[in-house]
């Protein structure tokens, strides 16, 4: 056991150890000689708390991501297109048709809402 230290685990031990070689900038070899202790158990203990650690992080979670497709279209960006809009809600789907929506959109839409095919 290392003086003071009575109460601490082996881990412990070897966590602060490795920490402080780290932070000294010395050599396993230099470290270890001035604690009385042998170099390659000093790098095998800092091998694995590195392990242990990347091991206990937890795994970030899947991201899908869906690619999307701009069409270029035949009006100008600030001309306003009739369409529709379609609200997901608890009992269903609306939907809002504008005047001069396109028949064969909305056709599709409702082909598509209702499990169908366009």
């Amino acid at each position: 056991m290392v003086l003071g230290m009575e109460s601490s685990t082996t881990t412990e031990i070897w966590a602060e150890r490795v920490s402080a070689w780290r932070a000294s900038g010395e050599r396993a070899e230099t470290f270890s000689r001035r604690g009385g202790y042998a170099a390659s158990t000093l790098r095998w203990w800092a091998s694995k708390l590195k392990r242990e650690m990347a091991a206990a992080r937890p795994t970030p979670a899947t991201v899908q991501l869906a690619r999307v497709l701009r069409t270029p279209t035949a009006t100008a960006p600030e001309a306003h297109a009739p369409g529709l809009v379609l609200e997901v809600v608890d009992a269903g789907v609306r939907i809002a048709v504008e005047p001069g929506t396109d028949p064969a959109m909305l056709a599709m839409v409702l082909a598509v809402v209702r499990g169908g095919r366009a």
